[in-house]
């Protein structure tokens, strides 16, 4: 496995942890979508979404999705 495929996997695995900790905090057609991106490999579409989705909420942002968004350059 390369170092880039090694870091998307990661990526991914901090996205699912991220979703998994506020499913109960979502509807279940939000989860449905950014599931949907990340399944694609959108994570970045995805990590957008779900910081919009608990943003309007007013949710806290978990630290697993905290650190996605920094190995992908991004900051909630």
């Amino acid at each position: 496995m390369t170092k880039q495929q090694e870091h998307y996997d990661e990526i991914e695995r901090l996205m699912r942890e991220s979703l998994a900790r506020v499913e109960s905090d979502i509807s279940k057609q939000d989860y449905k979508d950014v599931a949907e991106y990340i399944d694609f490999g959108e994570y970045g579409v995805a990590y957008e979404l779900l910081i919009c989705i608990l943003d309007r909420q007013q949710t806290g942002h978990p630290e697993s999705l905290k650190i996605a968004g920094k190995l992908m350059g991004m900051r909630s």
